[in-house]
């Protein structure tokens, strides 16, 4: 069989868009999404009780206070992107979140809103090693979680 020059391009060409196409990749499954939020909820809590550790200790050490510092704030900047309508409780899936997150999501935006600018002033203040002022803003963060936790978080 002969083929023709043109309809030899057109193959390659063909055969090069589809190899440098995206991957559409599958979107994750609602409990992966519940349980990275969960994950990211305890790398905020032991963020958490690593600074008070340090400020408990007399002699808080910087570096330790200004990287979980960080670590909170990045890690709370991403919490609020994984509460998609698919994972509300449903049958099957498990998760401590109450329906009021998806009902009333104002206030629960609004509320993680709180917690990523608490976070940030966390960690701008960290570096600086006064005791009294990350002490101070560490209620405030603690305040901002305790806030959405009773309104938002089913007991354990």
């Amino acid at each position: 069989m002969i083929v023709a020059p043109a309809f030899k391009t057109f193959r390659v060409l063909a055969i090069a868009a589809l190899a440098s196409a995206p991957v559409i990749a599958a979107a994750p499954a609602p409990q992966d999404i519940v349980n990275a939020r969960m994950a990211g909820m305890k790398k905020m809590g032991g963020a958490m009780k690593a600074i008070g550790e340090q400020l408990k200790s007399g002699t808080p050490d910087k570096a330790v206070v200004t990287a979980a510092a960080q670590t909170l704030a990045a890690t709370a900047k991403a919490q609020g992107k994984l509460f998609p309508a698919n994972t509300r409780p449903a049958a099957g899936l498990k998760t401590g979140a109450l329906p009021a997150i998806w009902t009333d999501r104002k206030t629960f935006d609004a509320d993680m809103a709180n917690l990523v600018a608490a976070s940030t002033k966390l960690a701008s203040v960290a570096g600086t090693g006064d005791t009294a002022t990350i002490g101070a803003q560490m209620k405030a963060v603690g305040a901002t979680c305790g806030a959405c936790h009773r309104q938002f978080r089913a007991e354990d």
